[in-house]
């Protein structure tokens, strides 16, 4: 007589050793799928506590709060994003629209910072020469012209920076303010156009149109404890003298200019975009192949007040770019390669111009071959009121 098979014992997946888990744990790239696994038993939440594990990888977020972590998973719903109206140039910081204004809210970690309306910003002149033992004169912002936030930078716990663009009179005004405060400070006085600010070593840096570096410094209104603006200094000349170039055939090549910190230094990133504008209609372009956008990388040398070019970023560094929010990351060779340049193809909508049939979507630049390849190939989203932008967990 045979004798019976043994029974198969059924193992749970909460059976695994915790050091086995950690290991599989380990060799997930994207922080999607770490939350995944962190949320399949209390046994793997302890194994993605304790793990030793590398930085998770940058992530993509669209403006219908959908992320795709990189180098490449499925689309994941960020319920925390949703209803995020801009992004912030520092951290995590996503900006949403209250009932009294505006707060900054960390997604990850759910921390919230409030900020005035844009509607409530307050002038003070100030020229090339510094004003702090004067201090600033005040003016009420006229009536309709309210601005938009270029671009939003969260300094510190004490400051928090913008560049507003007042499209109606075609203009840009540095403004800051603390955290929690009822009120923006701006400055009056013709200025240059600024396209972007980067916070520094402890100093606030402005980028002109024509890709000139400026130093804006601080002040404390000591009665109040609120910032100000008491001078905006040139450090570095300009490099460019058009932002764009007209060639035959209705070709136009459009520049554009970032600011990123990187180990310790201030990095200018320079795009050239390929554009074709349509037939017998100027004021409309479309965008071709994104294997036409090209880059070039420089260095602020402040010591002798010039722009020094490079030409790689290191095999450990990666640039992620777009209008809203620029980052340097370190990575691994075994997470991705470096010596690269994220960007989003149609950010914003550079040109006025853009046809509204125009869609934007992720690619990545290499510094080695100069050649443009697509992360995330069946990716891609409409431009509007809300910007894609890049998050960090």
């Amino acid at each position: 007589m045979e004798e019976a098979p043994p029974s198969r014992q059924l193992v749970s997946w909460s059976d695994i050793p915790v050091e086995l888990a950690g290991l599989v744990l380990g060799r997930l790239p994207a922080h999607v799928d770490r939350v995944r696994f962190a949320a399949v038993c209390p046994q793997w939440r302890v194994a993605a506590r304790q793990g030793n594990l590398p930085p998770p990888m940058p992530m993509l977020l669209l403006p219908d709060a959908t992320v795709y972590s990189l180098p490449g998973s499925e689309a994941f719903h960020f319920p925390a994003c949703a209803g995020y109206t801009d992004a912030c140039g520092t951290g995590n910081w996503l900006v949403f629209s209250g009932e009294d204004g505006c707060f900054l809210r960390d997604p990850f970690t759910n921390e919230t910072v409030t900020v005035p309306a844009l509607s409530r910003t307050r002038f003070q002149r100030v020229g090339d020469e510094s004003d702090d033992a004067a201090g600033p004169s005040w003016m009420e912002m006229c009536k309709g012209k309210l601005p938009d936030a270029h671009k939003i930078v969260f300094c510190s716990p004490h400051l928090i920076a913008a560049i507003f663009n007042y499209s109606s009179v075609e203009i840009t005004r540095i403004a800051v303010c603390q955290p929690g405060a009822s009120s923006w400070w701006s400055v009056l006085g013709n200025g240059p156009m600024f396209v972007d600010i980067v916070f520094h070593q402890g100093k606030l840096y402005a980028l002109g149109s024509e890709v000139t570096l400026f130093a804006v410094h601080i002040s404390v209104d000591h009665s109040t404890g609120d910032p100000w603006v008491s001078q905006i200094q040139q450090v570095i000349g300009g490099l460019l003298s058009t932002q764009m170039i007209f060639l035959p055939d209705g070709l136009l090549i459009l520049r554009v200019s970032y600011l990123v910190e990187s180990h310790c230094a201030v990095l200018l990133v320079c795009r050239e975009i390929d554009l074709r504008l349509k037939a017998g209609n100027w004021d409309s372009i479309e965008v071709l192949e994104a294997e036409r956008s090209r880059f070039e990388v420089y260095e602020a040398n402040f010591s002798q007040s010039h722009w020094t070019k490079v030409t790689t970023l290191g095999n450990d560094q990666v640039l992620f770019l777009c209008r809203r929010f620029c980052r340097s990351v370190n990575i691994s060779h075994n997470e991705m390669p470096g010596d690269r340049i994220f960007f989003m193809d149609n950010d914003e909508g550079y040109y006025p111009g853009y046809s509204e049939e125009a869609s934007s979507s992720c690619s990545v630049y290499s510094m080695r071959d100069s050649e443009v390849s697509t992360p995330l190939p069946m990716v891609s989203w409409k431009p509007g009121e809300v910007f894609a932008t890049w998050l960090f967990p």
